[in-house]
């Protein structure tokens, strides 16, 4: 039983590690992909703003089968698995958890009026965190977690 633990484990983080290289390449295509679809993204973003069911879930994840049929139907349209939402006249945030292929880290799409640095078009982190951001401009962003755990 050890052993194929051991060998899961294994090739899960082996699997994870596509390296940098490829994970900015594989985000520059998402980043494309969504900029290909913006409009639409914003609108639903606002949708989801508006919603009182919503509204009453700030700061939890919720899950596109709580929502109204309208945004739900939206949400699963875009491989949506959960929504985390913010909203406040200061700082607004809908944060997309998409369930995009894995193999490079859990990947998350974030609408954010809080944070003008980070969403600015280019801009580009990585530390000694497992965590990486990308920009890509008028409030948006794509962020990483990409530790195997």
């Amino acid at each position: 039983m050890k052993n194929i633990l051991f060998t899961l484990f294994f090739f899960t983080l082996i699997s994870c590690n596509v390296g940098k290289d490829g994970r900015r390449e594989i985000i520059l295509e998402r980043i494309k992909e969504f900029n290909e679809e913006k409009k639409e993204w914003n609108n639903l973003t606002q949708c989801i703003l508006k919603d009182k069911t919503v509204n009453y879930k700030l700061g939890e994840l919720i899950s596109p089968n709580d929502l109204d049929k309208s945004i739900a139907d939206k949400l699963k349209d875009r491989q949506i698995k959960y929504i985390s939402v913010r909203n406040s006249p200061e700082c607004q945030e809908v944060e997309y958890q998409k369930d995009w292929d894995n193999s490079i880290g859990t990947q998350y799409l974030k609408f954010t009026t809080c944070d003008t640095l980070k969403t600015k078009k280019g801009y580009y982190q990585s530390d000694s965190s497992p965590i990486e951001v990308f920009g890509i401009g008028d409030n948006w962003l794509i962020w990483i977690d990409n530790d195997p755990i």
